[in-house]
């Protein structure tokens, strides 16, 4: 279903490349960091670095693929710099997970990716806040003064958000990209978003809204083409 959208973040980050500025981190260097089961409450005095901000850019998608191959299990790429060497306060941010996968098919993709969405609200890390943010495709979080003193880093989240990922049968390979480098950059892989969006959009419409009228919404264009919505489509009038 997301074949090409992994093709394109792949592109993606060669071009970036090209120009410098890319780092592959750790994915290990979540085991060492403690973690804080209540959530971590981090305000704004207390806020170091706060990524993804609604004053800035902004970016967050997960897409799957069932192709050996295609996702580098571990692999943690960033774009730009880390939060432990971080000047600004007000980072943009953009962050694309990759997922290899089994046994999804037409009555079970929409809940299986429901899942994996949510698994980020379950890495609860110390000094680390997730804002809750109404704007779909978004992701607003915080890094306290303490958690940056003591070398919290983006490797830290994507570590803990791929052994989140990996915990779930169906999970074989798990992947971050991070973004923080610039605005342009983040909303340039916001545009890949948007195109994940559109499928995104038209399962949860499918399973929201059952009697929707084909040939009147607003993704009839993406279902026409994506062959798995059409699969997912034919099931639900099925059942019905």
């Amino acid at each position: 279903m997301f074949d090409t959208h992994i093709t394109d973040i792949i592109q993606f980050i060669r071009e970036r490349e090209s120009e410098g500025g890319v780092s592959i981190l750790d994915a290990n260097a979540h085991r060492s960091w403690p973690v804080d089961e209540r959530g971590a409450l981090v305000l704004s005095g207390d806020t170091a670095v706060e990524l993804g901000s609604p004053k800035t850019e902004s970016t967050s998608f997960l897409v799957w693929s069932d192709a050996p191959g295609k996702v580098t299990n571990g692999r943690i790429t960033l774009i730009g710099p880390d939060t432990i060497d971080e000047t600004r306060r007000l980072v943009p941010f953009g962050k694309a997970v990759m997922v290899e996968v089994s046994g999804f098919d037409e009555t079970n993709s929409h809940k299986r990716w429901l899942e994996m969405e949510l698994a980020k609200y379950d890495v609860k890390l110390s000094g680390y806040m997730m804002r809750a943010v109404s704007q779909y495709q978004r992701e607003w979080s915080r890094v306290s003064k303490k958690a940056k003193e003591d070398g919290f880093s983006l490797a830290i989240l994507g570590g803990a958000l791929i052994e989140k990922l990996m915990a779930f049968p169906y999970v074989h390979a798990a992947e971050v990209v991070f973004v923080t480098s610039s605005v342009q950059d983040v909303a340039a892989l916001k545009a890949i978003g948007d195109k994940v969006a559109q499928i995104t959009g038209a399962m949860n419409k499918m399973v929201e809204k059952i009697d929707v009228d084909c040939d009147t919404c607003e993704y009839s264009a993406v279902c026409n083409t994506v062959s798995e919505l059409k699969k997912m489509r034919a099931a639900i009038k099925k059942a019905k």
